[in-house]
């Protein structure tokens, strides 16, 4: 079967963009993952072409590339990935002066005006406010350091410059990902993923791939990469996590979606084939029939859930839910709710298919009656287009509903209040059914948060998404979730 695949490729042309790393890639073809891609693709005509990566992407989304070398998942938007990875990069760094600044929170460097190399792109990684200095080589962007031009300068550790002063410190900016070679989302595209697929198992069967990568192999973690993978399925009401990619487009910049961080957890998992599925009705999670492998992202932990299944160590944090209304009201915060709507039996408040409210608004709202609540599917587009059509006119939801409600263009006032009995922020987990298969997910997805919460990315991924009234709360409450350990 794979000769009959390779056969087919005879006489073709494909152009391969790349950076120019030392090592790696070369424009006539030498370097580590040329020399595989040779390898993998024997009767390819192969044309590599180098360029800086940003230059390499863009000609990729133009369609001016048949293939690209080195890239991460959340780089492209409309590409094929190989299971197979092609390597593991090292975690990316913010290097900084101790004698000018002091980081003792990820929150500390909003403040800070970055640097980077001109080959890089690394805005939507930071939640830095100040535009970056874009320095032309590592030594350039070590000066700026010593001369007080930059606060902090984004690099890979491992391209540190010889002889850097004590003085200079480090905080994780991005752990450790996977590097792919990535294809045209086309036939041609699928037909050239089959192929390297089934080359690289049998490259790592061979010793090729140890010897290829020689000293550096086991970092690539490729020796121990799982080729039957567990399947998981992961139900979730989270729009990027279903549709993909990862990062969304919006206006004239790239930013991070609610999904970005549990993506890139996922892609970190080995061993692991993950499915996601959508669900509206968060109750039904209780349900028999889902099997041994199923799993839940983003929920607020009670007692019943985690009698009923496994629960990760908190993955996000969201500020206290409030509650709007189309029309100002005229009461006192934090609101009575149940006073509110038995004085005001004309109000029907929306709520959400099995959502978990905390103990106290739950028990609240047991007390209200049936016919002022309304409930509606989890998705976020049917919960704004039933409350804009005024299926409901209160709605109890996080801070994030007031930024989707202004950024979709409503033509009325949303009117936000303090809710007594609320809580002041809501962690969220990662719930997987009480299986053998599902214990050992969770231990995994642990392991993974422990080193993801104390990156940059991983705050800024979370930070970039609040309010900016409320931004204060929630490096507050963030920072006593998630401490920085020094």
């Amino acid at each position: 079967m794979l000769w009959c695949c390779q056969l087919s490729f005879a006489q073709q042309q494909i152009t391969v963009g790349a950076d120019d790393w030392i090592d790696y890639t070369a424009a006539d073809g030498g370097g580590i993952y040329f020399e595989l891609l040779k390898k993998v693709y024997p009767d390819l005509n192969i044309t590599f072409k180098i360029q800086p990566l940003n230059k390499s992407i863009a000609d990729f989304n133009a369609q001016k590339l048949d293939v690209i070398v080195g890239v991460y998942k959340h780089e492209l938007t409309h590409a094929l990935f190989p299971q197979w990875y092609l390597d593991t990069e090292y975690p990316l760094h913010a290097f900084y002066n101790k004698k000018m600044h002091t980081i003792d929170k990820l929150s500390d460097l909003i403040a800070l005006k970055p640097a980077w190399p001109s080959w890089y792109s690394f805005k939507h990684f930071l939640p830095s406010v100040q535009q970056p200095l874009v320095v032309k080589s590592l030594t350039e962007g070590f000066d700026a350091l010593k001369k007080n031009q930059t606060d902090i300068f984004i690099e890979y550790d491992y391209n540190l410059p010889e002889n850097i002063p004590a003085s200079i410190a480090s905080v994780k900016v991005l752990p450790a990902q996977h590097l792919y070679v990535a294809f045209q989302h086309n036939q041609f595209g699928r037909k050239l993923i089959k192929t390297f697929d089934q080359q690289m198992l049998s490259l790592r069967k061979q010793g090729f791939l140890a010897k290829l990568y020689g000293e550096q192999y086991p970092h690539t973690g490729l020796g121990e990469y799982v080729v039957n993978k567990q399947k998981i399925t992961i139900y979730t009401n989270s729009v990027s996590l279903l549709s993909q990619p990862y990062l969304v487009k919006s206006n004239t910049k790239k930013e991070v979606n609610e999904g970005q961080t549990l993506a890139l957890l996922f892609n970190s998992l080995n061993g692991y084939q993950i499915e996601f599925k959508p669900f509206k009705n968060i109750a039904k999670m209780y349900q028999q029939g889902l099997g041994d492998n199923a799993c839940f992202s983003d929920l607020i932990n009670t007692p019943k859930r985690s009698k009923e299944f496994w629960v990760s160590k908190p993955l996000s944090l969201f500020l206290g839910q409030k509650l709007y209304s189309n029309v100002p009201l005229k009461v006192k915060e934090p609101i009575d709710l149940q006073a509110l709507l038995n004085d005001q039996p004309q109000k029907r408040l929306g709520t959400i298919n099995g959502r978990n409210y905390g103990q106290q608004l739950d028990t609240i709202l047991t007390k209200i009656s049936r016919k002022q609540l309304i409930q509606s599917p989890v998705d976020i587009k049917t919960l704004f287009k039933q409350f804009k059509r005024n299926r409901f006119n209160l709605i109890i939801e996080y801070p994030l509903f007031e930024q989707y409600y202004n950024q979709n263009g409503h033509n009325k006032s949303l009117f936000s209040y303090s809710i007594a009995g609320a809580d002041d922020y809501i962690l969220g987990h990662m719930m997987c059914v009480k299986s053998a298969v599902g214990k050992h997910f969770i231990e995994q997805f642990n392991q993974l948060i422990e080193r993801y919460s104390q990156s940059v990315y991983f705050f800024n991924a979370q930070y970039q998404r609040v309010p900016a009234g409320n931004k204060a709360k929630f490096i507050q409450y963030f920072q006593q979730t998630f401490p920085l350990l020094n």
